[in-house]
């Protein structure tokens, strides 16, 4: 019997890591609570464990290690990226350094860090008991933006106008602790890097569109960015300078920057691939699959790198402006083109709510935008998405 000379690595979670892992051919150990029967089936180890008990989780993976040892511990999920952190510090393997993860998983400390390092970030102010926002905003001026302290995606995050709204977000977010910061004006741009052996290289830049209301929630994407080849590299490496203070390596990011009158202000880091389909359009215009990106350079691979089979990207969120019952059609849609997660008849809310948001998503590559421009409105126009008052 031939000895199994696979590179190991451990994943905490992840169902497209695991495809990934399989297609690099690489010896998997998946962590998990529970571990999904159908990726148990997948994996060289399955691991069922609490993934809050960080020791429970370190004794179990050394174990393993000690009989087959594993030469990277990584996630690509928001919540478990500390606990991936933690483990691969504790076992001596590659992955993106602790500390880095802890900031990128905590707003006020990310922001302490980065400002430390001279890198501009929004005036804020924590409130470890929500009860302090009000005068937190009040110290600030307003507008000001009400965010957890963790998690991420815009349902943890509210535009702040009025004391009212202060009094709002607390009650919404609450009970937990917020950080309050001083609202950034200006357009905003989602970067996508990858960083490896402490050099960062950006991958793409898009525009990013967000909707009215208090959770400006996103409405779209845009490649090319629309800025020119010196703005675009006063981002790229405003963002590589960001990253180096945090101390980031041997991950990929997705940063979120707005540009201000007085140069880049940095909104948020998160240490993984863009979600939604950011990173299937980052894929198609770099030829750099983000997710494949992080499993390639936790296991100390070179990045790889296709042809890209696009030079443009519109990307729209489908919403709805008012409550109700969702309709549409899909007969003879450009279905590629299309991504919706509601069903016909189902209830929706506006973009301005705080509940609603996102139901779907068109996108649509070429290398003209007129051309984009004009298949979206077709599309648009096939699918005619409306919205009926919800009378039950």
């Amino acid at each position: 019997m031939n000895a199994d000379t696979r590179q190991s690595v451990a994943c905490v979670s992840g169902r497209r890591v695991i495809d990934v892992l399989n297609e690099l051919g690489v010896r998997s150990v998946l962590l998990d609570n529970p571990t999904p029967l159908d990726l148990a089936c997948q994996v060289a180890v399955p691991l069922d464990i609490d993934l809050d008990d960080w020791e429970a989780a370190e004794a179990a993976l050394r174990w393993l290690h000690a009989a087959r040892p594993l030469e990277a511990v990584f996630s690509v999920y928001d919540a478990h990226l500390p606990l991936a952190s933690y483990l691969a510090a504790r076992l001596g393997t590659r992955g993106l350094d602790l500390q880095a993860a802890l900031a990128c998983h905590d707003k006020i400390r990310m922001r302490m860090v980065l400002a430390s390092g001279g890198v501009r970030v929004p005036d804020y102010l924590p409130a470890a008991d929500p009860a302090d926002a009000f005068a937190a905003a009040q110290r600030l001026g307003l507008p000001v933006v009400v965010k957890k302290t963790t998690g991420s995606a815009g349902r943890g995050s509210m535009l702040c106008r009025s004391g009212q709204d202060v009094a709002r977000a607390v009650d919404v977010l609450g009970p937990t602790a917020l950080i309050v910061e001083r609202a950034v004006e200006g357009p905003e741009y989602a970067v996508q890097s990858i960083t490896s052996g402490g050099k960062t290289e950006v991958v793409s830049i898009l525009a990013q569109h967000v909707g009215p209301g208090p959770r400006q929630a996103e409405t779209g994407y845009d490649y090319p960015s629309g800025l020119t080849p010196a703005r675009e590299n006063e981002l790229a490496a405003f963002v590589g300078d960001a990253l180096a203070v945090l101390g980031f390596d041997h991950s990929v990011s997705h940063t979120q920057v707005r540009l201000t009158d007085d140069g880049p202000v940095l909104i948020n880091v998160a240490a993984r691939p863009p979600g939604g389909q950011l990173c299937a359009a980052t894929e198609r215009v770099s030829g750099i699959d983000l997710t494949r990106a992080a499993a390639e350079i936790a296991l100390g691979r070179t990045v790889t790198r296709s042809v890209p089979t696009a030079t443009r990207v519109l990307y729209r969120c489908v919403t709805f402006d008012r409550p109700g019952r969702a309709w549409y059609h899909i007969d003879g849609i450009d279905v590629p083109a299309v991504m919706l997660d509601v069903e016909p008849g189902d209830n929706v809310r506006s973009v301005d709510d705080l509940e609603g948001g996102s139901y779907g998503r068109i996108v649509v590559y070429g290398d003209e935008s007129a051309e984009l421009e004009s298949r979206y409105r077709a599309i648009l126009e096939s699918l005619g998405p409306r919205v009926e008052p919800d009378n039950q």
